[in-house]
């Protein structure tokens, strides 16, 4: 036991007098980290300009429609990578670049999704997917097998909409005599909460092809969907501002989760909203079949139901209210 001991000391000693003999033909400015830090000092004291434009680049912010790629050391590694001139295509350097994306930018943006992105902002989440997708279209980061540092941003993306979702989200219940006054304050504060959820929805709708598309419906259709909007539709009296708000609802799906989707009752996490649209529906022909309101209001509910592809309540409708008419005029 003592000599096993020995040894594993023997061996730590022998790798930390080689650790510290990798920097032992280095100047000391270049391995000391207090002379690496006086290094920035010096930079951001004699060049506040492109010191600025590295440390204060804030990727929730379009400035001039400039970006990472505008500054200088972009620019520099770049030249780099395609060697002495980019017709030399053939010395070309794939892999340098989008390392360092990885490394560098996806890391400083993750930095601000954990401590400044606020998911209801539209602003900074149109800005942040916008960056994120080309990034993607340009270096394919999100592709195959993810490195590390893009795993764990995608991650505090995940955990950043989860917790705007549970914590950020609320939409008050009352009771239907306090709604029919659209002028009385519980129903103007359930109408603003119901419609900063709905902001919600498509903010986080712009994530679609970046994050894995079963967490998002999870956190769109089980959680905001069903916990809170889905709720405050069917406590909605009047059929014409129901049908308002399930088409607002439905603008936020990504429209690539219905281009392969070929049965005919849509996803099954929109079954119950599909089924509150049929249900209103055929409110509405029972009350006033003939009216050109009523013709109004089905047009809008078949086109709702066509956009999420529910294709059986489309067929039970223009059955059962004989509007064959407005269906074709919605293709």
């Amino acid at each position: 036991m003592k000599y096993v001991t020995a040894s594993i000391t023997s061996i730590s000693d022998d790798l930390l007098k080689k650790a510290q003999e990798v920097f032992a033909d280095v100047q000391t400015d270049f391995w000391d980290v207090k002379k690496i830090l006086s290094r920035f000092d010096e930079w951001r004291v004699s060049f506040q300009v492109s010191y600025s434009n590295l440390i204060g680049w804030n990727p929730l912010q379009v400035i001039n429609g400039e970006d990472f790629e505008a500054l200088p050391w972009y620019s520099a590694v770049e030249r780099f990578c395609h060697g002495q001139g980019y017709e030399e295509s053939k010395n070309m350097d794939k892999t340098t670049l989008p390392t360092i994306i990885e490394k560098t930018i996806v890391s400083k943006v993750q930095g601000f999704v954990e401590l400044v992105w606020d998911p209801l902002s539209a602003q900074q989440s149109q800005t942040l997917t916008t960056l994120c997708k080309r990034i993607q279209d340009d270096y394919s980061v999100f592709d195959g097998e993810q490195s590390k540092p893009v795993k764990a941003f995608v991650e505090a993306v995940i955990q950043r909409l989860r917790s705007a979702v549970d914590n950020d989200v609320f939409v008050p219940l009352y009771p239907k005599k306090f709604l029919e006054d659209k002028r009385s304050p519980q129903f103007q504060f359930q109408n603003k909460q119901f419609w900063s959820a709905v902001n919600l929805l498509g903010n986080m709708a712009l994530w679609d092809g970046l994050i894995p598309e079963h967490i998002l419906k999870e956190l769109m259709l089980e959680k905001l969907l069903g916990r809170y909007l889905m709720i405050t539709v069917l406590n909605e009296s009047d059929p014409k501002h129901t049908i308002q708000k399930c088409k607002k609802i439905a603008d936020c799906f990504p429209k690539s989760w219905f281009i392969d989707l070929n049965t005919g009752s849509s996803l099954p996490q929109l079954q119950n909203f599909s089924k509150h649209l049929l249900q209103i529906a055929h409110a509405i022909f029972k009350d006033n079949n003939d009216s050109s309101s009523t013709r109004k209001l089905l047009s809008d509910v078949l086109f709702v139901l066509k956009n999420i592809k529910a294709h059986d309540s489309i067929r039970t409708i223009t059955e059962k209210c004989k509007c064959e008419d407005l269906l074709k005029a919605l293709q």
